[in-house]
């Protein structure tokens, strides 16, 4: 009987056990389901394939200002389940045009939007073609494409945006910052060299004009002037690399006085010493 009892007793907490590991499961499963089933409610349209193609500034995703953009975005698999069997595309672009609209291969015409028949279409086709635009200055988030969905209520359904810049804007900036690593690395070198009480005159002169050169550089490129602004950050490069090389010179010249005495020192201490020895030796006679 003892026996029988511990075995109830453990089968008692396997089925405790159980429960309480299967119970989350279960609940989360239940969960999916129903969000899966939400999904499915709001799938109205099906994004098959989207092709972007632009010229790129090099080594970077920026769109070339001024390059030709070309969009193409195929719609599929509308859903044959809302009311009235119709929805409504709505286009917008920084670009300034609008696409062409193909419906299962053959063109189709519309004016604010365009309206789906969810059950005659099958494919629609967008493509843009255009311009991206000219910029002095990197723009972020241009936007390329916007498609919104309209059945009821609209909601977001593609939207393509990207920075537009230019070969020489790249160069401007990286310019600028490499100008602001050399003018922190130069300041470092002068720095310490104050603090060891040496006079670096010439590189702190130098390491001011570096600084102003950058400021005027952030200026010209804030002003749309990207050329200028490349121009003048390597300038303040220039004055960096000048100024830390006059403060490592001084700080050179300083430690070679410095051994300089030195070795000065000792070998006065030298012939002292053997002079001191000349003299006992002459006072005890031995030559």
């Amino acid at each position: 009987m003892i026996t029988l009892k511990i075995r109830y007793s453990y089968i008692l907490v396997l089925i405790v056990v159980g429960a309480f590991f299967l119970a989350p499961i279960m609940s989360v499963s239940g969960v999916g389901a129903e969000e899966q089933s939400n999904l499915r409610e709001f799938m109205y349209v099906e994004v098959a394939s989207e092709d972007i193609f632009y010229e790129k500034v090099y080594g970077t995703d920026m769109v070339k200002n001024g390059s030709k953009v070309s969009i193409e975005i195929v719609l599929t698999g509308f859903s044959k389940e809302i009311e009235g069997d119709e929805s409504e595309l709505f286009f917008h672009s920084d670009l300034g045009v609008l696409p062409t609209i193909t419906v299962d291969g053959s063109p189709r015409e519309y004016e604010t939007s365009f309206v789906v028949n969810h059950e005659e279409d099958e494919e629609v086709r967008v493509t843009l073609v255009g311009d991206a635009p000219e910029v002095n200055k990197q723009k972020e988030n241009v936007t390329l494409l916007e498609i919104t969905h309209k059945i009821k209520e609209e909601y977001p359904l593609i939207c393509i945006k990207r920075s537009v810049s230019s070969e020489i804007i790249k160069d401007a900036g990286k310019a600028w910052y490499e100008a602001k690593e050399d003018i922190e690395k130069a300041s470092g070198i002068i720095a310490n060299a104050t603090k060891e009480g040496i006079k670096v005159d010439e590189a702190e002169l130098n390491l001011k004009l570096a600084n102003e050169c950058l400021n005027n550089s952030m200026e010209c490129y804030s002003r749309g002037e990207p050329e200028k602004a490349l121009e003048e950050a390597n300038l303040a490069s220039d004055f960096a690399k000048v100024a830390e090389e006059k403060a490592r010179t001084a700080m050179g010249l300083t430690t070679y006085k410095t051994y300089t005495i030195l070795v000065a020192v000792v070998v006065i201490a030298i012939v002292a010493f053997v002079f001191l020895i000349g003299q006992r030796r002459r006072r005890r006679g031995i030559y």
